[in-house]
């Protein structure tokens, strides 16, 4: 075991001479390590104690399956992880569209202005501020969830963003969402407003 000490100042010998130098002005000393001894009556706990949040009431941050519906298979979907499509057969997600008979118009009223969670499977808290779909932009307004038409431009932006989202999950992650035809937009609980996804056929 090394143990950093100031007034320490040697030459450690390189572990690969040739390859590697020594290194000059060395502040750590070696001591030998002894393994604690567990003592009369202690011993050790496998698994996980009592209390651990799994699955759905998991911390946030910790990835969980189950908090959306969705059925998996094996397929050839050239998954890009590391800059290469995946030759081989890889576990496809395919996300379930829960909302698939729900207006965009009624899922505003619902969750404009409600706490939601973002980043899946790695859930973070966050507040939905709006949705927007091709056609509308639902915010809340001083009666209650206000429908702004898009912009031409907004459109259009509305069209690459929705795709990027769909082709970035699945392309990266091998996630199926489906086509994407509502954007929640959510600030995260820290940081800036960011997007999340929702689906709507």
């Amino acid at each position: 075991m090394f143990v950093y000490d100031e007034n320490a100042s040697s030459t450690y010998p390189s572990s690969l001479p040739g390859s590697f130098p020594d290194l000059p002005k060395n502040k750590c000393r070696m001591e030998a390590y002894a393994l604690p001894e567990l003592g009369d009556g202690v011993e050790l706990i496998t698994g996980l104690i009592d209390g651990v949040h799994l699955g759905a009431s998991a911390l946030a941050g910790f990835p969980s399956m189950k908090t959306l519906p969705h059925h998996a298979q094996l397929n050839h979907h050239a998954i890009n992880v590391h800059g290469q499509d995946s030759k081989n057969i890889s576990m496809v997600i395919t996300i379930d569209n829960v909302f698939d008979s729900v207006k965009t118009s009624e899922l505003a009223a619902k969750m404009v202005g409600e706490r939601t969670f973002l980043y899946w499977p790695f859930l973070q808290e966050g507040m939905v501020v709006a949705l927007s779909d091709e056609l509308f932009r639902y915010e809340k307004g001083p009666r209650g969830v206000v429908a702004t038409p898009h912009e031409p431009n907004s459109l259009i932006d509305f069209r690459k963003k929705s795709h990027r989202i769909e082709s970035h999950y699945s392309k990266r992650f091998g996630v199926v969402t489906g086509q994407i035809d509502v954007i929640m937009h959510v600030r995260p609980l820290l940081g800036k407003p960011s997007i999340g996804i929702s689906m709507h056929a």
